[in-house]
């Protein structure tokens, strides 16, 4: 009994922890798009080689597989690998669907900023039920892992592929199926967390692996949003501007 009660614990000071490291990547994520947006010549480029946005998700998807994959070893090396490594893998996946956003009105990204974060709240506030009511979008940890790496790179695909069409009456519909299926999975993604043995208690640092993965997730999520959302203001024809929010 006792046994249980401490493992209960640990997983909720883990689970803590793994949010913190979530919203931490997330904001920082945010911030970084918000300014490389701003950055012309970069977009210019970008715009005019198109084939760099699919390298760069190649790299994505290369360097995610393989921090996760060799995760039980990296956390073994000193600290400044170990934060190499995981700034890396972050900075690679944060970039790699940066391309879209750029043309995206900053209204979209209000939008998507308070979107993301009240998904984030639901996703909480279903885990704790779930978790109390011992029933739920449960998954095992293997599979969150999988399918949190399958979806990211699906939904990041879909971006970037999206934000050369031509036709937004497409575009849209396309990016909104993502953005549902993004919504979803945070959600199963946060009541599988509260499983009992979802984290592993040795070696330590197991909620960053997870915080890692779970900020893709919601950072695929946000993305989704910014561009679902300026596709469909093009879509309704609708040129919303910040100043005219607040007049």
């Amino acid at each position: 009994m006792d046994e249980s009660v401490g493992a209960e614990k640990q997983t909720r000071r883990l689970l803590l922890k793994t949010y913190k490291v979530t919203i931490l990547m997330l904001i920082i994520g945010q911030i970084q798009v918000s300014i490389f947006m701003e950055i012309k010549p970069v977009k210019k480029f970008l715009e005019e080689h198109y084939y760099v946005s699919l390298v760069q998700f190649f790299i994505s998807f290369i360097s995610i597989q393989l921090y996760v994959f060799f995760y039980h070893i990296i956390v073994h090396k000193p600290v400044w690998k170990r934060v190499l490594v995981g700034v890396w893998t972050f900075e690679v996946n944060t970039i790699s669907i940066m391309k879209p956003a750029k043309t995206a009105p900053y209204v979209s990204f209000i939008v998507s900023f308070v979107l993301t974060f009240a998904i984030m709240g639901i996703s909480l506030c279903y885990g704790n039920l779930a978790v109390n009511h011992r029933r739920g979008l449960f998954i095992s940890r293997h599979n969150v892992i999988r399918w949190s790496e399958r979806l990211f790179v699906l939904t990041s695909f879909g971006i970037i592929v999206c934000s050369e069409m031509k036709r937004v009456t497409i575009e849209f519909p396309t990016l909104l199926i993502y953005t549902i299926l993004s919504n979803i999975f945070v959600v199963v993604f946060a009541a599988s967390m509260r499983k009992r043995n979802f984290y592993h208690f040795e070696p330590p640092g197991d909620h960053i692996l997870i915080g890692q993965l779970y900020y893709l997730n919601f950072y695929a999520l946000y993305m989704g949003y910014v561009w679902t959302t300026a596709s469909g203001f093009q879509l309704m024809g609708w040129n919303i501007s910040i100043g005219e929010l607040f007049k």
